[in-house]
This record gives C-alpha cells, sequence and structure tokens, in this order.
C-alpha cells in the first residue's frame, strides 16, 4: 500500500557528495542535488553533551517518502522545510516491494 500524499507534508532534498581537485592538488568535497521530494519527517529523539566546555546535541529523525532507485547511506538530506537543515542517513529501510523508503536520520546541532 503506497503512503497516503496527505503525510508528505515537507520538502526534502537528497544530496550526493562529490569530490573535485582544486589548483594546489587538494581534494575538495561538494554537495549535488541528487532528488527532491516531499516526505514525511518525524522527530525520534534528541541528546544533549559536553564536549570541551561546548554544549552540542545530536537529534534523530525518521523520514518517510517513496522509492527512490540509487539511494544510499552515503548520501544527506537537507530538510528544506526546517531552515535547511542537514539530516545524515544512518540507515535506508526499503518497505513494501520498493514503494517507499524509511530513513534513520541523525542531525548534528553545534
Amino acid at each position: 500500500m503506497p503512503i497516503p500524499a496527505g503525510i508528505l507534508r515537507e520538502s526534502v532534498v537528497i544530496e550526493q557528495e562529490s569530490t573535485t581537485r582544486n589548483d594546489l592538488g587538494e581534494t575538495v568535497a561538494t554537495w549535488t542535488t541528487f532528488a527532491s521530494r516531499r516526505a514525511a519527517v518525524e522527530a525520534i529523539s534528541y541528546s544533549e553533551q559536553e564536549r570541551r566546555k561546548q554544549i552540542g546535541g545530536i537529534g534523530t529523525y525518521t523520514i518517510r517518502m517513496r522509492y527512490v532507485p540509487g539511494l544510499t547511506g552515503k548520501m544527506r538530506v537537507r530538510w528544506a522545510s526546517r531552515s535547511s537543515r542537514i539530516l545524515y542517513i544512518a540507515s535506508v529501510i526499503e518497505q513494501n516491494n520498493r514503494e517507499e523508503h524509511e530513513l534513520t536520520c541523525d542531525e548534528k546541532a553545534t
């Protein structure tokens, strides 16, 4: 059964890392758009920790969207609806015979 369109309220952009070399021969990582999708984003947890006199946290989210061919855990998700938050994909689950993806993503807040 496909995901009902009514729950796909957020805009997300899936980005893929590509590397190039600059004039000095150093490797430079850039992110390019792989796909744009409507998705359901749900916060799961948030943990805060103090490291080197700075407080930072990690938020965990679940993202459900229609199937995206070629999606891997090396990509990242830019959550356009929330001030371009960057979510790093921790796991990718294909559900219902390739009709949808469920992603578990971490946001490293500083």
